[in-house]
C-alpha cells in the first residue's frame, strides 16, 4: 500500500511538472489566450506577431494599470487551475485502482466519478469568473475585440 502510494505521489509530481507549461493555455478566454499571448510575448521580442497572428486589438491598448491587473488575475487563475488539475488526477488515478479491482465497486467507482466531474466543474466556472472579471477591466471599446476574440472572429476578418 506504501509502495503504492509513493508511486501515485511521484505519478502526480511528473505529472504537474509535464503539466504546468501547458496550463498557460487556457484559451483567449476561449481561444487559447495563454498561449497566444506567449506566443506574442516571444515575437515581440523578435519584432513580429508570431505565426502569422496579428495581436488582438484590445491587448495593444491596454494601459500599464490594466497589465498589473490582467497578470496578477492570469497568475491567480493558473494557481488555481494547477491545482484542481493536480486533484483530478490524483482522483482519476484513485479511479483507476477501483476499475482494476478484482471485484469492483461501482458505487465506489460513481462516487468517484462524480468527484472528478465536481473538480472539472469547478475548474470551468474559475475560468469563466476569469474571462467575466477580464472583461471588467477593459474599456468598452477593448471589450468589442475581446469578446471577437471569444466568439472566435478576428478583427482582420472584418
Amino acid at each position: 500500500m506504501i509502495k503504492w502510494f509513493k508511486g501515485v505521489q511521484m505519478f502526480i509530481f511528473v505529472l504537474l511538472v509535464s503539466l504546468t507549461p501547458a496550463f498557460g493555455q487556457m484559451g483567449e478566454m476561449g481561444q487559447d489566450h495563454d498561449m497566444k499571448m506567449k506566443n506574442n510575448d516571444k515575437a515581440e521580442k523578435h519584432g513580429e506577431h508570431g505565426m502569422g497572428m496579428e495581436m488582438p486589438q484590445w491587448k495593444k491598448t491596454l494601459t500599464e494599470e490594466q497589465k498589473a491587473k490582467a497578470d496578477k488575475m492570469h497568475l491567480e487563475l493558473k494557481k488555481m487551475m494547477s491545482l484542481l488539475e493536480s486533484k483530478v488526477s490524483l482522483k482519476e488515478a484513485e479511479l483507476n485502482s477501483l476499475v482494476t479491482q478484482d471485484k469492483p465497486d461501482t458505487n465506489a467507482i460513481h462516487s468517484k466519478v462524480n468527484e472528478i466531474t465536481e473538480l472539472k466543474k469547478e475548474m470551468m466556472i474559475k475560468k469563466y469568473d476569469h474571462i467575466a472579471e477580464m472583461r471588467s477591466i477593459l474599456t468598452p471599446e477593448q471589450r468589442v475585440s475581446f469578446d471577437l476574440g471569444l466568439l472566435g472572429h478576428h478583427e482582420e476578418h472584418h
